[in-house]
């Protein structure tokens, strides 16, 4: 054999164990290790997408409340109207032309039209403030609340139409045919606004999915309960929105943090919502609520 014959062997025999591919036991760490870091990872991006979706609905609210305070200084300081129950169905308020809704409609799981007809949020029969924002209908939706039911589902439905609600209690409207509290104040033009104050009074917040049917949110009537609850979509988190203009994301620290909270059951059950006796969280609901006085639950 020349040597020339051992050269070439031996370069074969070197470009032979370059082309080697991975052993078993390699492959599965390589795996194991990309498992580990995708779990790392993972809740890290949920969590920076729910802060953005956070961000997109204080953009929303703030917008609204840009058209609440035009609304206000258009009408001599008096604050748009808030309507719910048989008043907010299909528009019923507004057959009257004497009142003056910020937003129309009825929510539910059912597939009534009132779950998909944005007239109610676009159209100033409806929505006395839809001129004041380009009649933009995203500005009622959280990016977060994408529920539908089964048989809304079925329709090839993607998500219902609001998520916002208002403070019942704040502008003329019939509040106290409902589960009104004397400890709150009915304000009907901003000067009203004194305890506690605009900057800590809310005006519209993401209602919990389950919850949300009309477009009026009562505050809690006892300590250890919420009336109409607010949502959880932010990382156990709500949107409000404030009378003096801000927005903020509030973060729960009870019963809206646990699973039954980011549960849907498509049927409005909402006894896991009952808190414990003065409850944090639905204090500062009452709390930032418009009062007669400084009572609040």
């Amino acid at each position: 054999m020349t040597q020339a014959d051992h050269i070439t062997r031996g370069a074969g025999r070197r470009l032979s164990g370059c082309g080697r591919g991975f052993t078993l036991i390699e492959l599965l760490v390589v795996i194991a290790i990309i498992a580990i870091l995708a779990g790392m990872l993972l809740p890290a991006l949920a969590k920076a997408k729910t802060k953005a979706q956070g961000i997109t609905c204080m953009n929303n609210t703030k917008q609204l409340m840009l058209a609440w305070h035009m609304y206000n200084n258009d009408y001599s300081d008096r604050i748009v109207m808030a309507f719910h129950g048989g008043m907010a169905t299909g528009g019923a308020a507004a057959n009257n032309a004497k009142n003056a809704p910020w937003v129309e409609g009825w929510l539910d799981w059912t597939t009534s039209t009132d779950n998909t007809n944005t007239l109610f949020l676009v159209n100033e029969k409806y929505s006395k403030l839809a001129r004041y924002f380009g009649n933009s209908q995203n500005v009622f939706k959280c990016p977060a609340d994408k529920f539908v039911s089964p048989q809304q589902r079925a329709m090839r439905w993607t998500s219902r139409v609001r998520s916002l609600s208002g403070n019942i209690g704040i502008g003329d409207g019939n509040a106290e045919e409902g589960p009104w509290s004397s400890i709150y104040k009915h304000v009907k033009i901003t000067s009203d606004l004194t305890i506690p104050g605009p900057s800590e009074t809310y005006v519209y917040l993401d209602e919990h999915p389950e919850s949300i049917n009309d477009a009026g949110f009562f505050s809690p009537q006892n300590s250890s309960g919420f009336t109409d609850v607010p949502a959880a979509y932010h990382n156990a988190a709500a949107g409000f929105a404030f009378a003096d203009g801000h927005s903020e994301v509030h973060r729960w620290v009870t019963v809206l943090r646990k699973a039954d909270a980011q549960r849907m059951n498509y049927a409005n059950n909402l006894s896991w919502a009952t808190g414990r006796a003065n409850d944090p969280d639905v204090h500062w609901l009452s709390y930032h609520t418009a009062r007669n006085n400084a009572t609040s639950y």
